[in-house]
């Protein structure tokens, strides 16, 4: 039996984080196919999200409190 990880480098122990900071600018990108993908499902649901509401709506912004949320306590996090 080998140690070789089946899927591929960076999916073991030693795994690269989904989310890295700008290079240059604020904020962050996505550097695996995991952080990819959960952009895309954002990107997605607020999309829809607007469609159905009409973009003008109080069910819209609540539904992007969340997000707001979530990247602010991740930036905070990252902080440290």
């Amino acid at each position: 039996m080998t140690d070789e990880d089946p899927f591929g480098p960076g999916s073991g122990r030693g795994r690269q984080p989904w989310f890295g900071p700008r290079r240059y600018g604020y904020g962050y990108v996505p550097r695996t196919w995991q952080g990819y993908l959960i952009s895309a499902l954002c990107i997605a649901f607020i999309v829809i999200l607007a469609s159905i509401t009409g973009g003008h709506s109080p069910v819209m912004a609540i539904g992007l409190i969340p997000f707001v949320i979530i990247f602010a306590v991740a930036r905070a996090q990252n902080r440290r």
